[in-house]
């Protein structure tokens, strides 16, 4: 055989075998490398994050919730996007004026929703959603000045159930 025969380097089918699962490789490591660098997943609730420092921080907002005895059930209604929450304590602590509802999505803290509750009548509270609840949520609910929450895991649907707090 003669250099003629064999025909220029990159006209070779073997060469090209080779090379292409390295050049593959190249191009999607860079784009996974780029993605990785450019988008940020966010923080999940920052609850998560103090609970994983300091479990006894987190365990002290829900035994201080515990200690004034609150117990409560929410209820969503979303046709009409309204949430009620009935809150009652047994040890007759006097109820905040307004609470703050966080509907925790479970891995994005961008999708996180943030309601407050004002306060209609003393141990009745309601407030607007104003979005569509997907998927399985957790629920806390808080005075405005973090002294105490409450927290429950919620999956859908959401308008056909009740989701009670605390220890009735």
């Amino acid at each position: 055989m003669t250099d003629q025969d064999i025909g220029p380097w990159y006209k070779q089918p073997w060469l090209w075998f080779i090379l292409a699962p390295l050049i593959a490789t190249v191009l999607y490591s860079t784009v996974y490398i780029t993605a990785s660098v450019v988008t940020n997943d966010g923080v999940v609730l920052e609850e998560y994050t103090k609970s994983a420092k300091s479990f006894h921080e987190g365990s002290s907002l829900k035994e201080a919730a515990q200690a004034l005895g609150l117990n409560g059930t929410l209820r969503f209604d979303t046709v009409a996007g309204d949430i009620n929450l009935e809150l009652l304590s047994s040890t007759d602590a006097s109820l905040p004026a307004q609470l703050k509802l966080v509907i925790g999505h479970p891995t994005k803290a961008s999708l996180d929703i943030n309601v407050t509750l004002n306060q209609i009548r003393p141990g009745y509270y309601g407030g607007e959603l104003q979005s569509v609840l997907k998927g399985n949520k957790r629920l806390i609910i808080s005075p405005l000045d973090k002294q105490w929450e409450l927290v429950n895991e919620a999956q859908p649907p959401y308008d056909q159930q009740s989701f009670t707090f605390g220890n009735p």
